[in-house]
Formats: structure tokens, C-alpha cells, sequence
């Protein structure tokens, strides 16, 4: 029986809506607009999609708005614009007004357009509504004309223009004013973007990053997006902030390099992630030992000493945080499995002391059976259990002789 609390859903459970990686949402909007101009091109005539991205702020969901338009022009050979809005500063006022004019002695009004409206009837474009769910309700019905008819009043949008709407999800750490009638509902394609480390780092390396940012998101990918610090109104780390803070890096190393400018790091990141996410940066930094995922992925001999002095020393916590990001990196990037990277991997797992492999056992178990993540990690396990004795005597039965004791311990309690 219910204890009387009712479980909050998540904002796109009760929208029942689809969630993907920002990525993919960029590929999926960028298909359906170069689909849609083809379907003209060869005499069908569809409608066009309006999407609506929502997701939490700083994934992203603005940032590939600019990268669709710019390779929409590289792809498709036509120049294309786009028109960005904020609704939180702007009003109905700034899109239309109706100005008097004298016609035979008589009134009338004539409506103005702004320049937030395209008029190149010739012209491709996106007109990309940023928040729109923060614009007042006057601005919302009319954005809502737009993404519905592509009109605004009595004005039709070029037929190659194409309309993106953007939202934070209507949840405790935002402030919304979405209209959540069947009418709204409808206007729109509504998709959700999940945050994705294997997303980001994707697009990391793509913009050019600093490397010091990309080696520590993949160390630790649970902090490109930091929910808790969110949820109790601090500072947090977002793919939007790690930008800025991968630009103050590319300025320290304009002007000396990063380990003399370190001292003026922690006053500047900590605005952008929080003091204590600041630290561990710099520590990470400092820590020029530190070992990423990627290292032991693609080259483990590399660190193998550096692993076998942490077993030594008995640094078993620093061994299970480097076991849990490791993991981590496996399946937000699932990297293809060849021979070289099988062996690192195994040799990683046996290398370790048996309660740090057994992470690879626990966390594997908390992903659901049908997740990709659980499906991609028996891959590994199943690809290394036929490949690797060493992985099979080391670590797979010293795991089930394990399982087996406990499992005998526990019948011996109840048969007490």
C-alpha cells in the first residue's frame, strides 16, 4: 500500500516523450529538414516539423541550432541564416505593431514587422524560440502561431524556414509558465535531451577543447553535468561551463601556461562549477599521475607501474574511483573491442585487488537488463572469458568462489 507520497514523475515521463543525447538530436532535427526540402523537390508536399528540445540548461540545446545551420550550408550548398530569440526579455510588441496610415481620408492600420522576422522569401533559415516556455502568455500565443502555421498575424514565413523551440524541463529547479493544454501540446515535435558524457566529449574534441578538460570528463564523467549541486540552488557544473572554463585554459596557455597561472584557477572555475568541483580540477591537474580511462583503454602499459604502486601502497579508495570511471567511460562511449584493447582491459581487472574488480560485478548488475550499458558490458565480459585465461582464472572465478562462500555463509545463518 502507498505510504501516501506520491512519486514525482520526471518531466518527459509525463510527457511520454522520447530521450536522446544532444547529438542525436542535432542528426534527427538536421534529417528531418533535408527530407522534408527533398519531399519538395520532387513534387510532395509535406508540412514542416516544429521541434521542441527540452533539457536541462547548459546541455546544449542552442549551441546546435548554430551547428545545424552551419552544416545545413556546408551540406546542402545553399546559405542558411537563423534568427535566435530570447523570450524571457522580449514581448508580443517586438515582433508586430500596428501603425496607422491615411488612405483616402480614412484610418486603417497597417501591421509592422520587426527584424526578428524573415522576409527573404528566397532565403533557407532556422527561427530558433530559446525558453520560450519563460516568454509572457501574450508572446507564447503568438510563437505559438508561428510554430503551428508558420505565420505570424497575417504573414507567411519563407517556405525554407524552419522552426526550433528550446525549454528547460518544467521541474523544481526551474521556473516555467508552459500552457499545458492539448492546443500546446500539439503544436509541436517535443523531444528530450538526456545529459550524455560520451556526447560531450564528442563535441569536446570536435570545438577544440582544452585536453585538460577532456582527460578529466573522461576520468570522471558522472561530473560533466552536477545534478546534486544543482537541485540545492549552488553553482554546478554543465557542458556550458566546462566550455568557459576549457576558454580560461586556452588563455592561461596564451600567456604562460596553465601550471603558472593554476593560483588564478580556483576564483575563476568556481563561479562556473562550484568551489568544490574547482578543487578536484586542480587536483587533477596537479596530480600529474592522475590516470585517465583512455589511458588504460588504449594504453596500459603505460600506467601499468603506477597501477601495481596503488596496490603496493594500498591506495584501494583511488583504486576503486579509478575501477568506477573506468567502467563509466566503457558505457558512455562504448569504444569498439579489438584484441589490443580486450588485453588492457583484462589485464586492468586482474591487475587490481578482488574488491576493486568486483566493482565491475556490482555495477554491471545495476544496469537494467535490457539497457544498452548492460548489454555492452557482458559484451566485454563474455569477449574476455574466451580470450583471456588469465581473465577467467584471475578474476571470473575468484568471483564466483566468492559468490559461493557468501552464498554458503548466508544458507549456514538461516540453517541456525
Amino acid at each position: 500500500m502507498s505510504n501516501g507520497k506520491k512519486q514525482e514523475l520526471k518531466y518527459f515521463e509525463k510527457l511520454n516523450i522520447s530521450v536522446l543525447s544532444i547529438d542525436k538530436i542535432k542528426e534527427l532535427i538536421k534529417s528531418n529538414i533535408v527530407n522534408t526540402m527533398r519531399c519538395w523537390e520532387k513534387g510532395k508536399e509535406v508540412q514542416r516539423v516544429t521541434f521542441h528540445i527540452i533539457g536541462p540548461a547548459g546541455v546544449g540545446k542552442t549551441q546546435i541550432c548554430g551547428q545545424i545551420r552551419d552544416e545545413l550550408t556546408k551540406e546542402t550548398g545553399q546559405k542558411w541564416d537563423m534568427i535566435m530569440i530570447k523570450s524571457p526579455v522580449l514581448s508580443r510588441d517586438d515582433f508586430l505593431i500596428p501603425f496607422p496610415v491615411t488612405d483616402n481620408g480614412n484610418t486603417k492600420f497597417k501591421m509592422l514587422y520587426s527584424d526578428f522576422v524573415p522576409t527573404d522569401h528566397d532565403s533557407c533559415g532556422l527561427f530558433v524560440i530559446d525558453e520560450f516556455s519563460r516568454g509572457d502568455h501574450n508572446l507564447q500565443q503568438l510563437m505559438w502561431q508561428v510554430q503551428n502555421e508558420y505565420k505570424l498575424h497575417l504573414y507567411d514565413f519563407p517556405k525554407k524556414w524552419f522552426v526550433i523551440c528550446t525549454d528547460n524541463p518544467d521541474d523544481q529547479e526551474y521556473s516555467m509558465d508552459y500552457l499545458e493544454d492539448a492546443a500546446g501540446l500539439r503544436r509541436t515535435l517535443h523531444i528530450y535531451s538526456e545529459v550524455s558524457a560520451a556526447a560531450f566529449l564528442r563535441f569536446e574534441r570536435i570545438a577544440g577543447y582544452h585536453p585538460l578538460v577532456i582527460e578529466f570528463i573522461e576520468a570522471h564523467p558522472e561530473y560533466v553535468y552536477d545534478f546534486d549541486s544543482q537541485k540545492v540552488g549552488s553553482v554546478y557544473a554543465n557542458p556550458a561551463s566546462w566550455e568557459k572554463v576549457s576558454d580560461t585554459l586556452w588563455g592561461f596557455e596564451m600567456n604562460g601556461g596553465v601550471e603558472e597561472n593554476l593560483n588564478k584557477l580556483e576564483p575563476l572555475a568556481s563561479g562556473l562549477l562550484n568551489t568544490s568541483k574547482t578543487r578536484m580540477f586542480i587536483d587533477y591537474i596537479k596530480s600529474r599521475e592522475a590516470i585517465s580511462p583512455r589511458d588504460i583503454l588504449d594504453k596500459y602499459e603505460t600506467v601499468k607501474k603506477t597501477i601495481a604502486k596503488y596496490v603496493k601502497e594500498g591506495h584501494n579508495v583511488r583504486l576503486g574511483q579509478l575501477m568506477d570511471s573506468f567502467i563509466s567511460f566503457l558505457v558512455d562511449t562504448k569504444p569498439a573491442l579489438n584484441d589490443e584493447r580486450l588485453k588492457n582491459i583484462g589485464t586492468f581487472i586482474c591487475d587490481v585487488p578482488s574488491d576493486t574488480a568486483a566493482i565491475l560485478v556490482t555495477k554491471t548488475d545495476s544496469y537494467d537488463r535490457k539497457s544498452e550499458e548492460f548489454k555492452y558490458m557482458t559484451k566485454v565480459h563474455t569477449s574476455l572469458f574466451s580470450s583471456s585465461q588469465d581473465y577467467k582464472k584471475k578474476f571470473y572465478e575468484t568471483m564466483t568462489a566468492i559468490g559461493d562462500k557468501a552464498a554458503s555463509n548466508e544458507a549456514l545463518k538461516k540453517g541456525r
